[in-house]
């Protein structure tokens, strides 16, 4: 439960980011990118969707007897949110494999970039 407190906070910290000039840089240009990057940009808004849904069916999960769920609703609300948990963990493994190909091929220091938060665009 610890861990999908840290999701949520996490999560609206990325949102604060977002409209500072360096979080929101990423998603101006958009048709002058590549068509790589144009993936990139739309694989990254579509996980930060996915663990939106996820955190909000998790506190709904955590709260459900205070939001007055029936179990039938419940249930349904924890098969999305196991459902949507495996996709984060297929996008972690396709990130990883990414993030390695383009350190190998034309991305190099593409992982120092991210741990010293280069900017990268």
């Amino acid at each position: 439960m610890a861990l999908g407190y840290a999701l949520v906070v996490l999560l609206l910290w990325r949102i604060i980011l977002f409209f500072t000039k360096s979080g929101s840089a990423n998603y101006k240009n958009f048709k002058a990118k590549t068509l790589h990057k144009k993936l990139v940009t739309v694989g990254y808004i579509g996980i930060y969707g996915t663990l939106f849904i996820m955190a909000l069916s998790g506190l709904s999960l955590t709260f459900h007897e205070s939001l007055a769920l029936s179990k039938e609703l419940t249930h349904t609300i924890k098969e999305v949110h196991e459902w949507l948990f495996n996709l984060v963990l297929l996008f972690v493994v396709l990130h990883v494999t990414g993030v390695v190909i383009a350190e190998t091929r034309d991305e190099a220091g593409i992982i120092s970039d991210m741990i010293h938060g280069k900017n990268m665009a």
